[in-house]
């Protein structure tokens, strides 16, 4: 499947790391060849805004609105039980999960992105890793001070990786000052990375902002002269139809997160709004403590489903479009549209194959809307990266199923004995 349709019988060649043919299956004794059928392959689903490491609170605490959630759970969890130990187990395990998935990129927003970006390295697993700044001390920072120097050392180090780039993310308009937000922006242009932030994700944080500075968040951030065509702007849920048009003067990307905005009553974000005016929409999952699951499928269909009913229009979100938010459009706004997102000639050899075998995947009309509507992450059967499956013939290829159950069951004892001051 490419980004502009699909290919009966299709044929991928792949020489080292790089796509090098697309087309119809053809003989070639030559060469190796998998043969996946009966299945859709398409490129691996890139995860627009996460928080990878929060995997280890993942259940800890539900049904709560997202102040709630932050001020009274999620943020004193992580000051007693962040450390590096807890993110890479954590990666490791939320890599497998998403792999099994189909998933191969994601843009992540947390703390020690080094110890992060050393476990993806390790596994083979792209992405774009930024260390959160905000305005209190962190499990990886005591001073903003602190913070800014252990991106800047991100962002100088960024060419010892193969798999990762470097960002810089900015927690939220309420969380961060006006300094920290200029300062942050002044970090991004400098070295030329995309600048990353939750922005106007509910309606508590626009009357936050509003009270605050007199100007709702996407008017403030466009008063601070932060926005621009390598921001990505989380969530972006209540946005007024003049916010829209600065957003696309000024080429930012939206990273859409239906179930967590559902799962934390935020509101639904004007997606098709967006994507009619021309903004770049890419799909996300958030982190685990906020939706629970890192499912890109589940992304897809509640992304459909979602939009249709709130404008009670059946042709709202069609099926070829999401795949599109999920892929190529998702590459875009990371950045990493000249590498992966597409099964193009020259790009990444990054691409998954979904099985047919199943029977909810038979009998199979059309291949987006199968993706969308009716398959699901265990479908998923092969997950290539840099040419190299990570998931082969429906088995995970770097952890086995004993080292994900004692990881969780790790990530468990830490969590829950740090809670308990122990």
């Amino acid at each position: 499947m490419e980004d502009d349709g699909y290919i009966e019988d299709g044929f991928l060649v792949v020489e080292d790391d790089k796509i090098i043919f697309v087309g119809k299956y053809r003989e070639t004794p030559e060469i190796p060849v998998i043969d996946t059928r009966p299945s859709i392959g398409l490129p691996t689903l890139i995860n627009t805004h996460t928080h990878t490491a929060m995997v280890a609170y993942r259940g800890l605490a539900d049904d709560l609105p997202l102040f709630k959630w932050l001020q009274e759970y999620i943020w004193p969890a992580e000051a007693k039980t962040v450390s590096e130990e807890m993110v890479r187990l954590s990666y490791k395990l939320a890599i497998a999960e998403m792999v099994s998935g189909g998933t191969g990129a994601i843009n992540d927003m947390y703390f020690f992105q080094e110890v992060g970006a050393e476990v993806m390295e390790e596994i083979g697993f792209r992405g774009l890793l930024g260390e959160g700044l905000i305005d209190f001390p962190t499990p990886s920072f005591k001073k903003v001070e602190d913070g800014l120097k252990r991106v800047e050392n991100q962002l100088r180090t960024r060419n010892l990786y193969k798999f990762v780039r470097f960002s810089v993310c900015l927690h939220a308009p309420y969380s961060c000052s006006p300094d920290l937000i200029k300062t942050g922006y002044e970090l991004a242009r400098e070295y030329d990375v995309p600048l990353h932030m939750h922005v106007a994700e509910t309606l508590t944080e626009v009357e936050q902002i509003k009270g605050r500075f007199g100007k709702r968040p996407v008017e403030y951030l466009e008063s601070l002269g932060v926005l621009h065509n390598k921001f990505i702007a989380a969530h972006s849920v209540h946005l007024e139809e003049h916010e829209m048009e600065i957003y696309r003067e000024r080429g930012v990307k939206v990273a859409h997160d239906p179930q967590s905005n559902m799962k934390l009553a935020s509101g639904i974000a004007p997606v098709d709004k967006y994507l009619e005016k021309g903004i770049t929409v890419g799909l996300a999952t958030d982190g685990c403590a906020s939706n629970n699951d890192l499912d890109m499928f589940e992304e897809m269909r509640s992304a459909a489903l979602l939009h249709k009913v709130n404008r009670m229009n059946p042709e709202v979100l069609n099926a070829k479009t999401v795949v599109k938010m999920a892929t190529i459009y998702a590459a875009k706004v990371l950045g990493f549209e000249d590498i992966i997102g597409s099964l193009k000639v020259g790009k990444k050899a990054d691409f998954i194959a979904v099985s047919l075998e199943s029977p909810h995947m038979q009998p199979i009309y059309d291949p987006y809307s199968h993706l969308v509507y009716t398959a699901k992450a265990s479908d998923v059967k092969w997950v290539f990266i840099d040419g190299k499956p990570l998931k082969r013939d429906g088995k995970l290829t770097f952890i086995d199923e004993e080292e994900i159950l004692e990881i969780g069951r790790k990530l468990k004892e830490m969590v829950l004995s740090a809670l308990k001051g122990e």
